[in-house]
């Protein structure tokens, strides 16, 4: 269906059926028009803004990749790019600032009334990736003292441009926010009845320098809508809602993914993102991977005289890599994502050193059995077998050790747990394993 629909409108815009192609477009919700025209050129795309109502344009256009807003804003004209820019929500409009060029910026930062300019501005000097940056100034306040039927007459009169009016934050006079009441409390409560009576004191709320990451925790944790957004004199300054909070759960997802696979995070999807970034981000961590692995070929050499009188046991080597190397990234995964979950926090690690050493134990133990058995299809050499089961209990618990104590270490370096796993502890795990195997084996069979 949604291909269909776009071959209509490629098919509508080459006749020039303009009037049909706005008829078609008409009274659909934005994230339909986003996929009706997800897959159209950059040029096309710009004839679909012009037949847009301009609300609906300014939520569509949010939903694009930054290189495409950047062409659009070329394309268009400056009463187009207006109607846009003056329609679209304060941090989706922020977000787009952040990626231009500082020509650009200033050009549209001119196409907003004073008071929007004035509001773009001071949110854009927030900290990056602080509630600051992710709030919006339009949502609705009352006073402790109003009475429930001035409350809901507030409720109508600005609720219409707030992000919510489900959750209703209530101030003092100097906008100290002190509670919050729900809509259903209003409209059920009696219209005389001061807010004072209804609403519920100590709320939660974050301030503007918290992190987006520790503001999504805290949403989750008490399972809010909406949360306010405090300054440093705890006065009401603006709100984050949940649609806000699933994106930035994506974005931190994705970040922790690109972080354990060993690379810098690319923000941009795939096809809208440069081969030669993609190159910059991956290139700094292969080619320092590459020279910690290269150690191994030190140990190697060292024991080149020992693998010459017994070839046989270089055949185990490989294992003993990848068995470190997979224990240690799947005990670091777990650790991880537990941290990311609250479920670990950093004065656990002795706890969870004990429970690893013993999982460790027990998983190498298992496998040594499993190897020793399986040596006997590659050698019959009962010293090399019992060799290559005892490094590989080692390596395992070794592993497993450094796999779960890294992110712990990080906490402590104040570094993103998501860096020390995937092909850093798997780095380790090997050069670990290969000075474990060579030492054991060397030990036993240079009898």
């Amino acid at each position: 269906m949604k291909v269909k629909l776009q071959v209509d409108i490629k098919k509508l815009i080459e006749r020039g059926d303009f009037r049909t192609l706005k008829l078609l477009l008409e009274d659909q919700d934005p994230n339909v028009v986003f996929e009706m025209i997800e897959e159209l050129e950059t040029s096309e795309k710009a004839i679909i803004f012009r037949l847009l109502h301009k609300d609906i344009a300014a939520e569509v256009f949010s939903k694009l990749e930054p290189d495409e807003q950047f062409e659009l804003v070329r394309m268009l004209t400056d009463d187009e790019i207006k109607s846009i820019i003056r329609s679209m929500d304060p941090a989706d409009r922020v977000e787009l600032l952040d990626e231009l060029p500082a020509d650009v910026v200033t050009k549209l930062l001119s196409f907003l009334p004073k008071s929007e300019r004035e509001q773009t501005i001071e949110i854009l000097n927030y900290p990056e990736n602080s509630a600051g940056r992710l709030m919006s100034p339009n949502f609705v306040y009352v006073t402790r003292t109003m009475t429930v039927q001035q409350a809901l007459e507030k409720v109508r009169k600005f609720g219409k441009d707030a992000e919510t009016i489900y959750t209703i934050f209530v101030v003092e006079e100097d906008k100290t926010l002190i509670g919050t009441v729900r809509l259903e409390d209003l409209i059920f409560a009696e219209p005389e009845v001061s807010v004072e009576e209804v609403f519920t004191p100590d709320p939660a709320y974050v301030k503007t320098t918290t992190d987006q990451e520790e503001v999504a925790e805290l949403m989750k944790k008490y399972d809010l809508n909406a949360i306010a957004v405090v300054d440093n004199d705890m006065r009401l300054v603006g709100v984050i809602i949940i649609d806000d909070i699933v994106d930035i759960i994506e974005e931190e997802a994705t970040e922790d993914i690109h972080r354990m696979a060993g690379m810098n995070v690319t923000t941009t999807s795939y096809f809208h993102t440069s081969p030669l970034v993609f190159i910059k981000n991956r290139l700094p961590w292969l080619v320092g991977l590459l020279l910690l692995e290269s150690v191994n070929a030190f140990i190697v050499h060292r024991y080149e005289e020992f693998l010459a009188a017994i070839p046989i046991v270089a055949a185990f080597m490989t294992t003993m890599v990848d068995a470190g190397g997979n224990t240690g990234g799947q005990s670091s995964t777990l650790i991880i994502r537990s941290m990311a979950l609250g479920e670990v926090e950093l004065k656990d690690w002795w706890k969870v050193l004990l429970r690893e050493l013993f999982v460790g134990g027990i998983l190498g133990g298992i496998l040594g059995v499993v190897l020793f058995l399986r040596g006997f299809m590659i050698s019959n050499n009962i010293l090399v077998n019992v060799s290559a089961a005892l490094a590989l209990f080692l390596i395992i618990v070794f592993s497993n050790t450094v796999g779960s104590m890294l992110p712990f270490i990080g906490k402590v370096l104040r570094i993103d747990p998501a860096l020390m796993s995937g092909p850093l502890i798997t780095t380790i795990a090997d050069l670990g394993g290969i000075m474990i195997y060579f030492y054991i084996a060397h030990s036993i069979l240079k009898v």
